[in-house]
């Protein structure tokens, strides 16, 4: 990259050029250190930007039965009813890589609320995949499996946050007082995410999980939409039909292994919203149940970058539900949702990019669970929050006007434990 160069030679009130020589070289300096900026994250862009459009081809897409949609690589619907009946990479190469994987029954995560005057959310329920790879030592392989077999701490807590806004919102609904806010933020900082939380539940609202592995943040998010949608009496044309046709909200999880999503993803969203129930202990219509799932959710497999090119060119094929009439305004979301996807420097760019790219400006949220430190690997909250401030700095180019905010909406600290943050990020206008 060729240096900057600053010229600064004002003319002073009587023809003389002068100025003092260290006020110029400080302000030259500054220039300098904010073109470079500027350049370097006109760089990162144009790096991150060049892999998605390498990458666009790659994904596959799958519904909440596992049949594929749309292999975006072929551009072509199948029309398989078993993921058994196509390949399942969708990408015409060398079979995907897959660890030998055995089953046990399921477990659970409790929901109790942060604050005692807010209700006990129902439990989330994931199934235990075991496996083993080719090194025992390790929970991924990079570039090849990323370790979404495993429920990760930080999804827990990335959880229990949704879990606790999910329940004010209802308190809220309610009439009642409000309880103590739920984190360490004034309650005017929460208003932003309890509105974009408050969407994809209880209106049209889109919600992307990214690098969702057993996908139970989406799956809480995919619940509580479920039960406020799913109406009580069934309609008379068709049973198992959709209740409300102007609802387009929908719930896409992301996983860089197709068969991450098969064996973990699909199985817990399936598992999550069955035998539901009403508010009074009324089972819902399974029907419905399934039929709900189906319209609200839609399972990506592949590097994030292609699915990036395929949101960014309106290209991502939406559940019937959301065909009706796409809610990616601008192709960009209400919500995104990440834990753990911050570990290496890279992983940090890329979710800041997605941030940057895809959230909703001014509105939309997202919520980014990580470590504070990541220790041999690198990433982590400072790192993330780095990556975010550069992507901000660029002045040219169709983001020259945007940048992202990063707070910290929670810590978990146990004292002898790596320190958990929960960040809010925001796309804002400068």
């Amino acid at each position: 990259m060729s240096d900057f160069k600053f010229d600064f030679a004002p003319t002073l009130e009587g023809g003389a050029a002068s100025v003092d020589s260290s006020t110029a070289d400080g302000k030259g300096k500054a220039l300098n250190a904010k073109n470079a900026d500027a350049a370097n994250a006109y760089a990162l862009i144009a790096k991150l930007l060049h892999r998605s459009e390498t990458n666009v081809n790659t994904c596959t897409l799958w519904n909440a039965s596992s049949k594929m949609i749309l292999s975006l690589k072929d551009g072509v619907s199948s029309n398989s009813n078993s993921i058994n009946d196509c390949d399942p990479s969708g990408r015409n190469e060398k079979k995907e890589f897959a660890p030998l994987l055995r089953f046990q029954s399921h477990e659970s995560i409790h929901l109790a609320s942060s604050t005692n005057s807010l209700p006990t959310m129902e439990k989330l329920r994931y199934v235990l995949p075991k496996h083993t790879l080719s090194d025992t030592t390790t929970d991924l392989i990079p570039g090849v499996y990323e370790g979404g077999l495993k429920v990760w701490e930080c999804s827990i807590d990335l959880c229990r946050y949704l879990a606790d806004i999910t329940c004010e919102l209802s308190v809220m609904m309610s009439g009642d007082a409000m309880p103590t806010a739920t984190s360490s933020l004034a309650e005017d900082d929460l208003i932003h995410v309890r509105a974009a939380v408050k969407r994809c539940i209880e209106s049209d609202g889109t919600t992307l999980e990214l690098g969702c592995g057993h996908g139970l943040p989406g799956c809480l998010i995919v619940r509580e939409k479920i039960r406020r949608s799913v109406d009580r009496t069934p309609t008379q044309q068709n049973v198992c039909s959709a209740d409300d046709a102007s609802d387009n909200s929908v719930v896409i999880f992301s996983d860089f292994n197709d068969f991450v999503l098969h064996h973990a993803t699909i199985p817990n969203a399936q598992l999550n919203v069955s035998g539901m129930r009403h508010d009074d202990g009324v089972a819902m219509d399974e029907c419905r149940i399934a039929q709900a799932l189906l319209e609200r959710s839609i399972f990506v497999g592949g590097d994030w970058m292609g699915l990036s090119q395929k949101l960014s060119c309106g290209m991502l094929p939406l559940p019937c539900g959301a065909r009706r009439q796409s809610n990616v305004d601008d192709n960009r979301l209400d919500l995104i949702l990440a834990s753990e996807t911050t570990y290496t420097p890279e992983s940090c760019e890329d979710t800041a990019f997605f941030m940057l790219r895809h959230l909703k400006v001014e509105v939309g949220v997202g919520l980014v669970a990580t470590k504070r430190f990541y220790f041999g690997v690198g990433g982590g909250t400072d790192l993330f929050t780095a990556a975010c401030e550069t992507l901000s700095m660029t002045d040219t180019g169709q983001f020259s006007d945007l940048r992202l905010s990063v707070r910290v909406a929670q810590s978990y600290e146990s004292g002898i434990a790596n320190i958990r943050d929960l960040l809010e990020v925001r796309c804002r206008r400068k």
